[in-house]
């Protein structure tokens, strides 16, 4: 029996990044990164995501893997792995973007050449994403790193992080000390102008993108305000 199906149509679809909020995001997002001559850096606990936007950019702007384009899982060897992080951290290296499995670069790495680092999906553990976040804020780092989370309105993984976010404002809570003055200088953290997300923001073909944009989203009143409403 003939499929009914068009494939041929659903992978051009596949192929478009116009066709999912956040893919759109991030293609945007790194076509402006690039034209300011910042690398970005992707993190996705998921190998199919990352994949994904692979064939897209390579579609978008026709960027190749192992040039512009950097990837890196749980199955490239130490020796190739260090490779790819030599060439992300060079600056003359023509290297864009490196597309990272969360769990691949939890530890152990130091990826600089980022200053813009994007987190596709949320996972349970804190720590696991505070790792990987902490890859782009290492000696020799010489830019403002900026940390995006991505998340999608009225879906299960917006009540998921919500969630994580609590589990970990109750875990810093029993483990801290009593410090306030620690607490108060954590509170007063320099907010950098982000220039390339207000442009975004402000885009009027892209602005309906974005329900809310909270800055430090994990802090303790972001926490009790949604906490209230799961």
């Amino acid at each position: 029996e003939e499929s009914v199906i068009d494939k041929k149509r659903l992978e051009k679809l596949r192929l478009n990044p116009y066709e999912g909020v956040k893919t759109k995001f991030l293609v945007e997002f790194v076509r402006l990164c690039d034209a300011v001559n910042e690398k970005v850096l992707v993190f996705s606990q998921y190998i199919r995501p990352l994949s994904l936007i692979k064939d897209q950019l390579n579609m978008a702007f026709n960027w190749s893997e192992g040039k512009e384009m950097l990837y890196m899982d749980g199955k490239v060897d130490l020796k190739d792995k260090q490779s790819l992080i030599h060439s992300f951290n060079d600056e003359n290296c023509q290297a864009k973007i490196l597309l990272a499995s969360t769990k691949a670069c939890s530890e152990g790495i130091s990826l600089v050449g980022a200053s813009r680092v994007v987190l596709l999906d949320v996972v349970w553990n804190p720590s696991v994403e505070r790792q990987a976040i902490s890859r782009a804020y290492r000696i020799g780092q010489k830019k403002v790193v900026y940390t995006y989370h991505l998340l999608t309105q009225g879906t299960t993984e917006y009540l998921k992080y919500c969630k994580q976010a609590e589990k970990d404002w109750l875990s810093q809570l029993v483990f801290s000390t009593k410090n306030t003055d620690n607490d108060e200088l954590k509170s007063c953290a320099v907010e950098f102008e982000d220039r390339v997300l207000d442009q975004m923001k402000h885009h009027e073909k892209l602005k309906h993108m974005f329900g809310e944009c909270v800055l430090q989203p994990k802090e303790r009143d972001f926490v009790h305000s949604f906490g209230r409403s799961l």
